[in-house]
């Protein structure tokens, strides 16, 4: 699930991202990690490789799934700037795509699944840019009206297909 909160007016409006299924599972699997530590270092479970496998797959796993879809993003697009930044903060650092306002000819809502979908932006030279890296998985799109109302388009709804 993710959080996906719009601010700002008819001048400026910044879209966040926040992944918060994605967080809260990194907390639990560190909390699982934790826990086995705890019960090794008290002696209610036997210093073995056993445990130590399973700290390690939890922290592969958590770590594989922060790095692929942990990523907070901030757009911010400012209509006086000319401007569209799209922030993202994530394991890898800060990533920051810079574009012109005036070169978005368009929207598409890319849509995975029901509840599973990812916003781009159809630039003048035809290049995509994605807001998020990932697809966002929330029970509505109830942001994608306010967008698209804040840039002059109609999204286009563009369905991926099934493998």
């Amino acid at each position: 699930m993710t959080i996906v909160h719009f601010t700002g007016g008819e001048r400026r409006l910044m879209v966040r991202y926040l992944p918060v299924l994605t967080w809260s599972f990194a907390i639990l699997a560190l909390f699982g990690i934790g826990d086995i530590a705890a019960r090794m270092l008290d002696g209610r479970l036997p210093v073995a490789v056993g445990p130590f496998t399973a700290i390690a797959i939890l922290l592969a796993m958590t770590g594989f799934v922060l790095y692929t879809g942990g990523h907070l993003v901030v757009a911010t697009f400012d209509r006086e700037q000319d401007a569209v930044q799209i922030a993202r903060y994530g394991l890898k650092g800060r990533a920051v795509d810079a574009r012109r306002l005036s070169d978005v000819v368009g929207l598409d809502v890319r849509l995975l699944r029901r509840a599973q979908h990812r916003l781009e932006l159809r630039m003048r030279s035809g290049e995509r840019v994605p807001l998020t890296p990932y697809y966002v998985v929330s029970l509505g799109m109830a942001g994608v009206p306010r967008l698209s109302g804040f840039l002059g388009f109609e999204p286009t709804l563009v369905q991926q297909a099934r493998r």
